[in-house]
């Protein structure tokens, strides 16, 4: 084999590493711009359920605030209730301590 033909034939082989090399580019930049566009479409609907859990989140705990407030409420009228009851009893037990002097 002569220089000639080594460099002919170094020449033809650096002309197909050159075109494959440049179909693999282009195939690996197409799946990479498609995983990319995947990858992009999962992180918006992982931000769109994320949005919905805080939204069912905050309305739980304001359904919390309110169950909580009217406990409070509903407490509150309880204690009145009872306290009335005892001055009731107290003047009770007054009254009837006073019958038996």
């Amino acid at each position: 084999m002569s220089f000639w033909e080594l460099l002919a034939f170094a020449g033809i082989l650096g002309i197909f590493i050159t075109v494959y090399g440049i179909v693999n580019g282009r195939n690996t930049r197409k799946i990479l711009t498609e995983e990319a566009k995947h990858t992009r479409e999962i992180l918006s609907r992982m931000e769109q359920e994320q949005t919905e859990a805080r939204k069912e989140t905050r309305e739980i705990l304001s359904t919390i605030a309110e169950g909580q407030t009217e406990a409070r409420k509903e407490t509150a009228e309880m204690r009145r209730e009872m306290a009335e009851a005892i001055k009731f009893l107290g003047q009770l037990i007054v009254s009837e301590s006073k019958k038996n002097r």
